[in-house]
């Protein structure tokens, strides 16, 4: 991992590869490590970068309240990129759609997995099932055992999913990496105020959006959201997926983004 210093604090960064520029941006509470299988398929045809968001990882602590995507701008100028597809998860999700909003001419395309949406705050008539509540309630007791164990249910397994589904490998990665920043700082990173829900009209570039059919009813809710006010959208549901297509099933998405990119980076 290579260090770079923003007006924020330092990031850890990697380069792997040679060819068009893919970013890839890790969900909430894990690290740059979720997308190994993905940058070691990819890196072949295409320079694959990777890095910790502010707050996770090896990355310094974020700031209280700060615009990530000021971090991501500054990284893509340290690397001399001047366009690049955005590939993210989650939160990394969110983070790619608002810097597309705030410069769409640097973003070549957008992949989405299982993504959020800064500033969407949807209506739904049924209550959440009790399993979120005792996931927030571990969190903020900073109970790191029973956390992982819910976290594992709800994002990767789904709950309508079993572990049979997911490799054990890739169950005890995604462990490993919430094991790693809750023992390190377990706090949720703060950002400022973002709303992005009137702008994604202006993104005229091509979106892929990934959503396992047992992710949560939000991110299906985003999903669908998107769907119907991006202009270019390709939108792929993944049965047996939770919140993690990657980790799920890495070779099915390792092949979806490779035929992404022979299609748009020509």
């Amino acid at each position: 991992m290579n260090k770079l210093m923003t007006s924020h604090g330092a990031i850890q960064y990697a380069v792997t590869g040679h060819g068009s520029a893919v970013i890839f941006l890790h969900s909430a509470l894990v690290d740059h490590r979720q997308w190994d299988a993905q940058v070691e398929a990819l890196s072949r045809e295409h320079c694959c970068i990777t890095y910790d968001l502010l707050g996770y990882g090896s990355s310094d602590n974020a700031p209280e309240e700060y615009d990530p995507a000021d971090t991501l701008f500054v990284l893509l100028d340290h690397l001399s990129v001047a366009k690049a597809t955005l590939v993210g998860s989650s939160l990394g999700g969110s983070v790619a759609i608002h810097t597309a909003v705030r410069q769409p001419d640097r973003i070549q395309s957008l992949v989405l997995a299982g993504t959020g949406l800064f500033g969407f705050q949807p209506q739904f008539d049924e209550a959440e099932p009790f399993i979120y509540a005792e996931y927030e309630v571990a969190l903020a007791d900073h109970n790191v055992r029973k956390f992982i164990d819910l976290a594992e249910a709800l994002w990767l397994v789904g709950i309508d999913g079993n572990t049979g589904q997911v490799a054990p490998a890739n169950r005890e990665s995604l462990r490993l990496m919430y094991r790693n920043l809750l023992n390190t700082y377990g706090e949720v990173t703060q950002y400022r105020d973002i709303d992005d829900t009137n702008a994604l009209a202006n993104l005229d570039m091509p979106v892929l959006m990934v959503i396992g059919d047992n992710d949560t009813v939000f991110c299906l809710a985003v999903a669908d959201y998107l769907k119907q006010s991006l202009p270019q959208t390709t939108l792929v549901r993944m049965p047996d997926v939770a919140h993690f297509p990657n980790l799920s099933k890495p070779n099915e998405v390792n092949a979806l983004l490779l035929r992404w990119l022979n299609d748009t980076h020509k």
